[in-house]
């Protein structure tokens, strides 16, 4: 009975418990909620594009929000935007919702919602758009026609040097601008470029914003070696080639070259054309009848190569041409006798018109010994190839063109470096083949696709390029770059080796990965005073160019 009571007791006492009602739990900080607004195009060619997506940062209870979207899109093309139907997302503060839900929408209206923040709290704001004419007023290129001069640009000071001897005193020069700007007075009329030279000023497309540049003849100062840190950008890319007509697919082989104002991206039979200051697309590349479906390069000199794909026992050949105008004509030939196939990569140093080394793969598959053949080029003839057999790296280069190996230097008696799926790093390699340093994969790179390669001297430094694609979606995207003008530097993983010296931005695939192909290029300007860093993609649909200079400022 006394149990009974005791226990009656506890659910009554439990039943007035229940009845209290609990305190209201409020945040001590209450975040604004509502952080960025973005528009993507809902429909048409650029529809959900993750490039052509346009974001307006918010602040703390602004009411009107305006998204700014180009008048062009890409800003490079005479594509006038619409911004009737725009796909609209909002980044929140965890807790924070927006009423109704935001979607398709119409920025040339008012569009009115509800925030509700963590705390309750409840603000309205609209939604808006304006398509916004560029402000954007650089010369990207300066170049004079006789003679022929490449300018310096220091976008700092504004200034344009022509570095040369010669009379600079009625020439006439051609521009690259930014996209729809415009320049007075007009540089295809001939101009005085000694003394002070010329000031010309560059009108963005907005009409208002304006730059002034200073072009005449005159030698900036150099930093002692190699690149100067803070100069290195990003200069343009394009992750949409695709659009092009510039489709991935089983067997395609990505490779670049550089001639001229011209970059060459070829996918094996296939070869297209962009400028090399802008990136813009210049149709396909004319090889006049050339059949060379294999990978392709350029040379110091600018000259390009083009290698056909050889099995075992058929004839390997490269051609050579000194601009993408040209046909190209036979460099050399090689029966294969090797035992597998070849020509999915090759590469060059030094100028093939002059003294270079051409080295090309043997795709071997895993467990089989490294190769690769040398042809060591004097006064521009080649000599009968040498087979370089690799001691040190563990494993065989596989078939599918995974590999490629780049000349320290046109002396055969100088180093080489390689690159090979799926030992996935960076080797220093003697003369004689023997591995002598080595750089590991990056900490996130073990599922990645290390094929390519390439070697620059640039400004009394050596650098080593190296691309990572990828097998996988969730493999690292990047271009790396390292001194190797001090060997013992060569230790250590790709992404913390002490002779890493840059790193790119990421471009990742936005579908399903096909095939692992890339390439990686870097070229120094004649004057020296600029380096270039390219490189391609074909899982990501990327063609990325980045410049480095060497200007003391």
């Amino acid at each position: 009975m006394k149990n009974s009571i005791k226990l009656f007791a506890l659910a009554a006492l439990l039943g007035l418990g229940g009845c209290h009602e609990p305190d209201e739990l409020t945040p001590s900080v209450v975040d604004q909620g509502l952080n960025t607004i973005s528009a993507q195009f809902a429909t048409g060619e650029y529809k959900n594009d993750p490039l052509a997506k346009f974001t307006a940062a918010v602040t703390e209870g602004q009411e009107r929000i305006v998204i700014d979207v180009p008048y062009y899109y890409p800003e490079n093309s005479s594509n006038t935007t619409s911004i009737t139907q725009m796909r609209v997302t909002a980044n929140l503060d965890d807790n924070c919702f927006i009423t109704p839900m935001l979607g398709v929408l119409d920025l040339t209206k008012e569009n009115w919602f509800t925030l509700t923040r963590v705390d309750g709290s409840k603000r309205n704001f609209c939604v808006t758009g304006n398509i916004k004419k560029s402000d954007k007023c650089e010369i990207i290129s300066f170049a004079t026609d006789e003679p022929a001069i490449q300018g310096v640009i220091d976008n700092d000071r504004n200034t344009i040097s022509l570095i040369t001897v010669d009379d600079l005193s009625s020439v006439t020069a051609q521009v690259i601008l930014s996209p729809h700007a415009t320049i007075s007075p007009d540089p295809a009329v001939a101009a005085n470029y000694e003394g002070e030279g010329v000031k010309f000023t560059v009108t963005a497309h907005d009409g208002v914003t304006k730059r002034v540049y200073s072009v005449s003849k005159e030698i900036p100062p150099k930093i002692k070696y190699g690149w100067r840190a803070g100069s290195e950008t990003e200069v343009w890319q394009n992750v949409s080639l695709d659009k092009l007509g510039i489709v991935n697919a089983g067997g395609k082989i990505y490779s670049l070259a550089a001639s001229g104002n011209k970059l060459v991206l070829s996918t094996g039979a296939d070869k297209f054309l962009f400028n090399r200051a802008t990136g813009d697309f210049l149709g396909t590349h004319d090889m006049k009848g050339v059949a060379a479906d294999g990978g392709m390069t350029s040379d110091d000199a600018g000259n390009i190569l083009y290698a056909n794909l050889a099995n075992p026992n058929a004839e390997f050949k490269v051609y050579a041409a000194a601009s993408t105008d040209e046909m190209p004509a036979e460099l050399l030939s090689y029966t294969n006798a090797t035992g597998a196939s070849m020509g999915k990569h090759i590469s060059v140093q030094g100028n093939v018109k002059g003294d270079a080394i051409v080295t090309a793969v043997i795709y071997t598959w895993n467990g089989a010994v490294c190769k690769f053949l040398r042809w060591v080029i004097t006064g521009g003839v080649p000599a009968k190839p040498q087979m370089i057999s690799v001691t040190g790296a563990t494993a065989g280069w596989n078939g599918n063109g995974h590999a490629d190996v780049e000349a320290y230097s046109a002396n055969p008696d100088d180093p080489y470096f390689l690159a090979y799926y799926s030992a996935n790093a960076l080797y220093r390699v003697d003369a004689t083949g023997a591995v002598t340093h080595k750089i590991a994969t990056a900490t996130w790179g073990a599922n990645s696709n290390y094929n390519c390669v390439d070697v620059c001297t640039f400004n009394n430094a050596k650098y080593a390029a190296i691309y990572e694609g990828a097998h996988f979606t969730y493999g690292e995207f990047k271009a790396y770059m390292f001194d190797v003008t001090t060997p013992d530097q060569m230790t250590g993983a790709c992404d913390t080796s002490p002779s890493k010296v840059f790193v790119s931005n990421e471009y990742k695939p936005a579908g399903a990965v096909v095939n692992a192909a890339g390439d990686v290029l870097m070229t120094a300007s004649a004057d020296g005073y600029k380096m270039n860093l390219y490189y391609t993609d074909a899982n990501t649909n990327a063609l990325v160019a980045w410049e480095f200079d060497c200007i003391d400022k």
